[in-house]
């Protein structure tokens, strides 16, 4: 039989960057294979499916530049347990430890199935993916112990974590979580970027990429600055969008300063992506932090030479068979020089660096990723089935009873373990922190969702009055 597997992310479909990509390719992958249903945020509240047969659970969700947050009031929850009563998935995968996670985590500890979590951010320094860039006020000791406590109780009650590679494992490991971990790295559609030809290392007019979100956390003003200190026939594409409130402004005024030749594309496709790598002759990362880079595998996979610093990624994919590997702290015109020198290879070494770029990421394809992940699922369900039950299921407490030794006490100790085994199943102790965490995501999804419709519908909501519509 399939198995019937939950996913959850955080973001819609298209949105979240990276992380939100991987959740939603994996489970469309995995669908091929099992039954699976993807919880995200949406319009509305229930099932769907798009065109292509692939399901939803949709929970009703503010919308505001790429990010959502769902209204997790106690009817939505309801309603997306009774679904989940329903169904009764084997699995439930989550990608982001928070919101719609954790509200899935908990029906899952309550239901004894097994909780796997792919930590797309490192545990220690979650501060540093995105919100301390959007919200500096977020930084500092009380913030990252607050931080630290809630992911320990998030941790806590997954039943395995997938590490993208071994500096994510070990991460894992030292923040403290004993249970499974997984080193399945993140997949890609290798045929999609390795079709093109390479680029011409021979064309006088040289053209480097860097594929993300403009943030600080990327850096691409260290790309900029190291621009300056190469010949004018480079020119530099920046292939994303703007994250980070004045970052994009700051670069121009950089560009303009030296007179350098950027092209800022905007977000482009999958396809986009393939399409232009093919004319990159070197792919430059000066991100200070990435745990897996779905850019810098999408790189290596079209055949582009990757030139970077040091970081999770970077010293995990690139060496001097493929590219090159700097210290953190290189300065730019070092940096410089090194791009300087692989764009300037003969042919034969070039394109010896390219079929080698390719070749280290083929166990990345995404059938790989699948198997993988399928069997980590098998494993954690077998080794489940082979263990005791921690707390007993309201379906065995039967079974209990029946097991009383029959006489005059039997019906009055049959009513006092009833009684005390639904106390144990309404309140279990293990499961506190799962209820905690659902609780507090649950009230700032509330908030948080009227913040985003803005001060009129927060404000008719509260007075209770009608929203007219024109």
């Amino acid at each position: 039989m399939a198995l019937k597997i939950l996913f959850v992310s955080i973001f819609r479909e298209g949105d979240g960057g990276g992380e939100g990509r991987v959740a939603f390719e994996l489970a469309r992958w995995c669908a091929q294979q099992a039954a699976v249903v993807m919880l995200c945020p949406g319009e509305k509240t229930g099932p769907a499916s798009d065109e292509s047969g692939f399901h939803f659970f949709h929970i009703q969700s503010a919308h505001q530049d790429k990010f959502s947050i769902p209204l997790l009031n106690a009817p939505t929850v309801r309603r997306l347990y009774r679904f989940l009563d329903a169904w009764k998935p084997d699995v439930i995968h989550i990608h982001d430890p928070a919101l719609l996670g954790v509200v899935a985590q908990l029906w899952a500890r309550l239901n004894r199935v097994p909780v796997f979590y792919t930590a797309h951010i490192l545990p220690s320094r979650a501060l540093e993916f995105g919100p301390s860039e959007l919200a500096g006020w977020l930084s500092g000791p009380l913030n990252d112990a607050l931080v630290e406590q809630y992911l320990n109780n998030f941790y806590d009650n997954c039943d395995a974590v997938v590490g993208l590679n071994p500096a994510a494992v070990s991460e894992i490991r030292e923040f403290g979580f004993r249970g499974p971990v997984f080193q399945i790295p993140n997949g890609r559609d290798l045929q999609q970027f390795g079709q093109a030809a390479f680029a011409d290392p021979l064309s006088p007019q040289k053209t480097l990429a860097f594929t993300g979100f403009l943030s600080r956390r990327k850096n691409q003003l260290y790309l900029v600055e190291m621009l300056a200190h190469l010949p004018r026939s480079y020119e530099l594409w920046l292939m994303g969008e703007d994250l980070t409130p004045g970052y994009t402004e700051e670069l121009t005024r950089l560009i303009r300063a030296h007179d350098l030749h950027v092209r800022f594309t905007g977000q482009l496709s999958q396809a986009e992506i393939a399409a232009a790598l093919a004319q990159v002759h070197a792919f430059v990362s000066a991100s200070k932090m990435e745990v897996q880079s779905l850019a810098v595998i999408e790189a290596l996979a079209s055949g582009t030479p990757v030139v970077g610093l040091a970081n999770e990624t970077i010293e995990e994919l690139v060496d001097d068979t493929d590219g090159v590997c700097l210290p953190k702290d290189t300065p730019p015109e070092v940096f410089a020089a090194a791009v300087q020198r692989v764009c300037s290879l003969p042919a034969e070494e070039y394109h010896l660096l390219c079929r080698s770029a390719r070749q280290r990421v083929q166990p990345l394809d995404r059938a790989n990723i699948v198997r993988q992940t399928l069997q980590a699922y098998r494993t954690v369900l077998d080794e489940r089935a082979e263990a005791e039950p921690a707390l007993p299921a309201r379906e065995l407490i039967g079974r209990y009873l029946s097991q009383l030794p029959q006489g005059v006490l039997a019906p009055e100790l049959a009513e006092f373990l009833s009684k005390r085994l639904e106390e144990a199943l309404r309140q279990p102790v293990q499961h506190a922190r799962a209820v905690w965490l659902t609780g507090v995501n649950m009230v700032g999804s509330v908030i948080g969702f009227y913040v985003l419709q803005g001060p009129l519908k927060t404000y008719r909501r509260l007075r209770r009055l009608p929203l007219r519509r024109p």
